[in-house]
């Protein structure tokens, strides 16, 4: 929580184990589900759990937040 607090790309949800059913009982199986940590690795756990529930359309961001937001400032689709 503390480095999403620190930084995160505007309009991004906090991700927790303890709220992760939450999100998945008020996102529809197509909703477009972008995760991304602050070094890349538990993005990608996150992610698998979307896919196991039937999510289809889960993209996990490779090195984390970083390059995503030099990409999103540079006008680059993540």
């Amino acid at each position: 929580m503390a480095s999403y607090q620190k930084a995160h790309v505007e309009g991004a949800a906090h991700l927790s184990e303890d709220r992760l059913l939450a999100w998945m009982k008020r996102l529809p199986k197509e909703t477009p589900v972008v995760i991304y940590c602050y070094h890349g690795n538990a993005s990608k756990t996150f992610a698998q759990m979307f896919v196991d529930f039937r999510y289809t359309r889960v993209f996990s961001v490779d090195g984390g937040y970083e390059p995503l937001a030099v990409a999103l400032a540079n006008g680059v689709a993540a």
